[in-house]
């Protein structure tokens, strides 16, 4: 046996233990925390940074919302796709385990560029981010099973520990990065972040003594067991089969062609090669799943088909679902009043905090090892709580707007344990519990959630203010047990249906298609933002702050200072809020009775455009729209310019953009359980034939 024989021998029987597991599940356990902790803590401050203007206080890109969420789709997305060819390299090339560090040392390196203030810093960083969880994230889940034998009873509780640990450093990302990125700047939130991914290096690389053995190239596996390296992938031959039949690859060649075709002439700059690209992908890979439904046989052509509708409630879902980090977040930002009592806050953590123990003890009583997760995660949060109310907090408090991205992984934490004991219940009663109703109930009850964030629409419309912050928090909360419904089971049921001499390449068309329910979500975030009506002021601010009331923004994250009648600080971006009529072809733009317009020059383009919102929307003299001036200042130009956006009109189309993910998601959900029983026909037991084998 050769030295890399030797490296690929694990030694089950012999592994040092910490609470009845190995101890390497606690190595990759801290890993992926800190990966998720760098990847969520980014992410929840990303579309931010992008829409906060150059010359703001904390500055950002200064880009309009749809451009962000624009952006946010195609980022998310991506993250998804590269974990095919990530999982690829490691299955068949390097391994799990030098996958896992090439990606954690190519993320060390993205978020360090992406805490320089350059554009071109942040266009590398998101690039190599995308590469280093594409390398880390499909591989080190993988990890986690090679630390148990077959058949080990603790399995599932060390997938769940890990799984807890990927919400932890979820939750813990969005706080501390939101905090600092809203106390310090947008790149030390986006360091901070980058420290977190250096610190779950650091552990991977000192415990690899206790994961020898696992994860290694499929070359030293094949020496270690005297075999030959097994081609553990087959989408080279599968490809190249593509090319040699004639009716499929014509079928491939005329969609990505029609796709290109249509994209090329329907969008411009970077998404008409987005798009291009995209549809080459998306015709590909269509291509190789007819491939794949000709080389079958009758029985796995029936749960072929059911498999990929099982992709579509993936695209469906994580369409919908994904609006947390894009529109969401914006809204958030924007609309929910966010300040709120210390009094609330100590509800808010303590209570949590609480609850974490509470779980703790319980599982120790069911004597399950998960319960020294739960009381280390309560007494952190307590005790992080603690400082910061006694060092950070003022009482009110507005919360920074990211720091909302962690009540998501918080319910998980909080509802896993519960959500699951709940199916278990509802199997042994007898009752539909299979993988399709899980997936369909879960869109469901997700798509419920947008009923929350129409009805803050609504109030924000009828009072003219921020909506409640528990409109938010009910959303996040029915969100979250949607996935915990839908989530777990998709990549099981995979497993289960798809052909056997394939079920590598259907993993990666699971990860395309949540990439492609991720570039959906921004897809639709950005048609809920009309295109901004672009404006020039005429007049110096100072000369007209005694006529008008002002609103001086020293920051997105800071919220405002009313100024009237005053002197006006130097070079900082304000607000004017008026009113705006269509009165026949002309546009009234008035503050307390005096003409804004005099003071604004806007070209006949986004005057037109002006007047098609305006158009479109209920109004009257008497009963005028709520006009919001954005103005900032071009400090190398010293010319001022900015946006008018028509309140009314923007909140009802994101009022509709909720209905409407509320109305799709709920009737695709209903119309999976209508067709349930027909479904699982084709599939022809796999879920009950698994279930009993794994029982055995």
């Amino acid at each position: 046996m050769t030295d890399q024989a030797k490296v690929a021998a694990y030694d089950f029987d012999n592994q040092p233990q910490l609470f009845g597991h190995p101890v390497g599940l606690y190595v990759l356990f801290f890993t992926e925390m800190w990966e998720r902790f760098s990847y969520y803590g980014m992410r929840a401050i990303l579309t931010l940074y992008m829409i906060a203007k150059v010359t703001d206080a904390n500055p950002g890109l200064g880009w309009d919302e749809a451009a962000a969420l624009s952006v946010y789709g195609w980022y998310t997305m991506l993250v998804y796709v590269a974990s095919i060819p990530g999982g690829i390299l490691a299955d068949k090339y390097i391994g799990q385990k030098k996958s896992v560090m090439l990606g954690g040392l190519i993320l060390v390196a993205g978020h360090t560029v992406l805490a320089v203030d350059a554009i071109w810093a942040f266009y590398t960083g998101l690039a190599l981010i995308i590469a280093g969880v594409g390398c880390l994230k499909p591989n080190i889940s993988t990890m986690v099973g090679g630390l148990y034998k077959k058949g080990d009873l603790r399995r599932d509780q060390g997938f769940y520990i890990f799984y807890i640990g990927i919400n932890i450093g979820s939750f813990l990302s969005a706080i501390l990065v939101g905090v600092v990125a809203n106390r310090y700047g947008w790149h030390y939130g986006f360091g901070l972040a980058g420290i977190g991914m250096a610190l779950g290096q650091i552990v991977f690389m000192l415990g690899q003594k206790y994961i020898k053995g696992v994860g290694e190239s499929p070359k030293a596996i094949a020496e270690a067991s005297g075999g030959k390296a097994e081609d553990n992938t087959s989408l080279g031959a599968l490809f190249a089969q593509l090319l040699k039949s004639p009716m499929q690859l014509a079928v491939t060649i005329i969609l990505a062609v029609a796709g290109i075709a249509f994209f090329y002439f329907t969008t411009e700059g970077y998404n008409r090669i987005g798009y291009s690209l995209l549809s080459a992908f998306l015709a590909v890979t269509i291509g190789l799943l007819m491939m794949i439904y000709q080389d079958i046989n009758k029985i796995e052509k029936d749960r072929y088909i059911v498999l990929l509708l099982s992709f579509l409630i993936v695209i469906v879902f994580w369409g919908a679902f994904e609006q947390a980090g894009g529109l969401m977040n914006i809204y958030t930002l924007k609309k929910i009043d966010r300040l709120v009592s210390l009094g609330t806050m100590d509800i808010m953590f303590y209570g949590t905090g609480i609850v974490l123990l509470g779980l703790g003890i319980r599982e120790l009583i069911r004597k399950r090892d998960i319960a020294y997760v739960y009381f280390p995660i309560g007494a952190f949060l307590i005790g992080l709580y603690v400082y910061l109310r006694g060092n950070v907090l003022s009482d009110p408090y507005e919360i920074p707007t990211a720091v909302f991205q962690s009540v998501n992984a918080m319910f998980i934490v909080i509802f896993a344990t519960i959500v699951g004991a709940f199916w278990i219940w509802w199997a042994r009663l007898g009752k539909e519990s299979s993988s399709l109703f899980k997936m369909a109930l879960g869109t469901i009850i997700m798509g419920v959630g947008f009923l929350f964030m129409a009805k803050a629409s609504v109030d924000v419309i009828k009072y003219g203010d921020r909506a409640a912050l528990v409109f938010l928090m009910l959303a996040y909360l029915l969100h979250t047990i949607g996935e915990l419904c839908a989530s777990p089971v998709a990549l099981s049921f995979i497993t289960k249906v798809a052909p056997v001499k394939y079920v590598s390449v259907m993993m990666g068309v699971y990860f395309a298609a949540t990439g492609l329910g991720n570039k959906v979500a921004g897809v639709i975030g950005e048609a809920s933002q009309l295109h901004p009506v672009k404006i020039e002021l005429t007049a110096e601010p100072r000369d007209i702050v005694d006529t008008y009331e002002l609103t001086i923004q020293p920051s997105q994250q800071e919220g405002t200072v009313r100024l009237s009648q005053g002197s006006f600080p130097e070079n900082k971006n304000f607000e004017i809020v008026g009113d705006v009529v269509l009165a026949g072809e002309t546009v009234q733009l008035t503050q307390n009775g005096s003409d804004l317009m005099q003071h604004i020059s806007i070209d006949t383009e986004n005057e037109e455009l002006l007047k098609g919102y305006l158009d479109g929307y209920d109004h009257s003299a008497s009963e005028p729209l709520t006009a919001i001036l954005s103005i900032e200042n071009d400090v190398e130009s010293g010319t001022w310019g900015g946006e008018i956006e028509v309140f009314e009109v923007q909140d009802n189309q994101e009022l509709w953009t909720f209905i409407s993910i509320f109305i799709f998601t709920i009737l695709f959900g209903l119309l999976l359980m209508i067709f349930l029983k027909r479904l699982k026909k084709l599939t022809h037991g796999a879920e009950d034939m698994v279930s009993q084998t794994e029982t055995e």
